[in-house]
């Protein structure tokens, strides 16, 4: 009897044991593969903000209504203190901006106004103990941005608006005809914005407590990203120096509020200076931190490093000169001694630390977490810092750094994930054929067997200047998860390299950068699992460009996607919103042919392609047109070569609709398998 005992306990026991094993592992074998079905699924956190105390935090959660197919933003309230969080606005598509007033009581948003001022962007605020909500200013403008005054009693904000409808002199009876377009400025659309007129954007002052507003800054120019002096007497703002429309050259101006006719211009060189961060003043008035914008030769190829200078004697300091990186967003910390700002690097975007004290340079979030976007990313409060972080295996979420510990705060992508065969993110390295060492990332698809070949898609980012970097990206994981392997990588001309490696294709695209494409396929292949016969590549803006400058050069590809790309620059002069920069980089069509028809390489070689193109573009993208989709399109259907255009209707350069977003995807899945499979 205890012997039976003893033999039933064992068989009990490894019984339980092989259960055990096999819940462990059905756990892993009941994730699903990422789907299209997730895109509408991933949440994308933007706009975040901390409280004085930094016990509030507030941020954006973007979701899809899929009924209505657009695009909705809640807005969450943290309150560290109670570790609680809610959603304090719900599904406005319109919100924007929150920005905390100075006693916490208050948070300001942008959302669309009421009544009459229904078809403008107004600023709103909701108490954040109550609930309560108010709309507070009633201008008959859009209104893109706003700073609280440190004493809290003011708000500069920053409105766009035009002529009057009552001003335009009309001999049109009927209300069904639109009015013809009358264009006269140099400069004359704006992706997003259509055709420019007499728009411009000033700034003014709203008092809090009489509700009334008035207009500091006026005539020709616009004026942006304004910053409040500590004192709350003087307003730093950035604006063009000379012609608005033939110019890049952004400097910092100065507002006193008891002299606003008399601004005084703080930077003076050439460049775009603070064109794409707020100016920042120092706790004790004396400075203010911005971005120096570089050789305006250079255009986007030159860096933008953090400097700072004197407001009386405007003497300033660049001081990341000696790390050859760009750098964005700075931000003084309470005592000012130290400017927080974000670094760009290879494959990285970290949060980095310059000390006055001791000039030294510090990076503050580790290199496997990527500080992501350009905007309003970061916010330092109260020795406190909040950050949108995300890594290879999880999208932007919020996070707190506490004396140098990092703690998540957001969770509104881990249900999801936790479900799902996240594929590993490797970092791969390889050198060209002319020494240069790239380097990128690749993603296997599930259960991968190097003794077996699989199809490569290499994805290419725009920009030029940009990079890809360290984050999650859902397109590869889905390319990956279909059975591809995907690979990407920084070719020369992309950012995070230092200055000489990007402004290497300067007038010179689709040369050495395409080339860098091409060794990342041979270096694919030498690998041994990649299957020469089915290689693929594809991209959107310059990265669709890059597409047509490759399979004009190379004909291993079997199936590209080119999306939102031109191919024949010569043609495209003066059709998108780029006519400064275009002739600062080539020089004019009539002055400089040859340099325009090099980069129109792809099209005057339209004969040499084989591969089997998908062309995709916004029916209103101003940034790279219609026309230049159409024009390859129409060339290689001419030629016999397989290819389809597909114009997304109402669609600027990113698209604004989930569906279409969606259809993009479809689109890329069917079109691969079709011609890689």
């Amino acid at each position: 009897m205890n012997n039976y005992i003893k033999f039933s306990t064992l068989i009990l026991s490894v019984l339980l044991s092989f259960a055990s094993i096999d819940t462990s592992q059905s756990t892993e074998l009941s994730k699903e593969k990422i789907s299209l079905n997730d895109l509408n699924q991933l949440k994308d956190i933007s706009s975040i903000d901390l409280s004085q105390s930094a016990n509030l935090m507030v941020y954006s959660v973007s979701s899809v209504d899929e009924k209505k197919d657009r695009y909705r933003n809640d807005i969450w309230l943290l309150d560290r203190q109670k570790n609680k969080e809610k959603i304090l606005l719900k599904g406005n598509p319109s919100i924007g901006k929150t920005r905390f007033s100075p006693d916490e009581i208050l948070l300001g948003y942008l959302a669309s106004g009421r009544g009459k001022y229904a078809d403008y962007q107004q600023i709103w605020t909701i108490n954040t103990k109550n609930l309560v909500k108010r709309q507070i200013t009633r201008l008959k403008a859009n209104i893109n941005d706003f700073e609280w005054s440190p004493d809290g009693k003011k708000i500069v904000l920053v409105a766009e608006s035009k002529a009057s409808d009552s001003d335009k002199k009309t001999n049109r009876t009927s209300v069904q005809t639109p009015e013809p377009i009358v264009i006269d400025r140099y400069h004359f659309k704006q992706d997003g914005s259509d055709f420019l007129g007499d728009e411009r954007q000033h700034l003014y002052l709203l008092d809090i407590e009489s509700r009334t507003t008035k207009q500091l800054t006026k005539g020709s120019s616009n004026e942006f990203l304004p910053s409040w002096s500590p004192d709350n007497k003087r307003i730093a703002y950035v604006t063009k120096t000379g012609d608005m429309d033939r110019t890049d050259n952004y400097d910092i101006y100065v507002l006193e509020l008891d002299s606003i006719e008399n601004p005084i211009q703080l930077t003076t060189s050439p460049g775009a200076d603070s064109s794409s961060s707020r100016p920042q003043w120092s706790p004790d008035g004396k400075k203010i931190a911005y971005l120096y914008g570089g050789d305006p030769a250079l255009l986007w190829y030159a860096l933008t490093e953090l400097a700072v200078i004197d407001v009386d004697t405007k003497i300033n300091s660049i001081l990341t000169r000696q790390l050859d990186r760009n750098t964005t967003s700075p931000q003084w910390s309470s005592d000012g001694q130290n400017i927080y700002f974000v670094l760009e690097d290879n494959m990285k975007s970290q949060l980095a630390k310059f000390s006055l004290k001791d000039q030294s340079i510090s990076r503050i979030t580790p290199p496997n977490y990527y500080l992501s976007g350009w905007g309003k990313n970061y916010v330092v409060r109260n020795g406190k810092i909040g950050l949108i972080l995300s890594n290879t295996n999880s999208p932007d979420e919020v996070f707190i750094s506490d004396e140098g510990k990092l703690s998540q705060q957001s969770h509104h992508n881990s249900e999801l994930l936790a479900s799902r065969k996240i594929l590993e993110t490797e970092t791969i390295a390889f050198t060209t054929t002319d020494g240069e060492e790239l380097f990128g990332m690749m993603i296997k698809p599930d259960n991968f067997d190097p003794s077996k070949k699989y199809p490569l898609i290499i994805r290419m980012h725009g920009g030029p200047v940009s990079q890809y970097g360290l984050y999650f990206s859902y397109d590869w994981q889905l390319f990956a998860a279909n059975g591809y392997v995907v690979m990407v990588t920084n070719p020369r001309g992309s950012s995070g390299r230092g200055l000489d490696f990007q402004k290497k294709i300067f007038a010179d695209w689709g040369n050495v950068d395409a080339d860098d494409i091409s060794q990342l396929a041979d270096y694919a292949i030498s690998l041994g699992y990649i299957d020469e016969n089915r290689l693929g590549l594809g991209g959107w803006s310059y990265g669709g460009m890059l597409t047509d400058y490759v399979i004009a050069k190379d004909q291993r590809f079997k199936a590209a996607t080119s999306g939102a790309g031109i191919a024949n620059l010569l043609s495209g002069f003066g059709d998108d919103q780029y006519i400064r920069e275009y002739i600062v980089e080539m020089g004019t069509p009539w002055d400089n042919t040859e340099a325009w028809l090099r980069v129109s390489h792809p099209f005057l070689n339209a004969d040499k392609i084989v591969t089997p193109t998908l062309f995709l573009v916004g029916e209103k993208d101003y940034n790279v047109p219609l026309i230049g989709s159409e024009q390859m399109y129409q060339a290689l259907k001419h030629l016999n070569i397989p290819t389809e255009l597909i114009v997304y209707p109402g669609e600027h350069h990113s698209f604004s609709t989930p569906s279409y977003n969606k259809d993009v995807l479809e689109r890329y899945l069917a079109w691969y398998e079709k011609y890689l499979n």
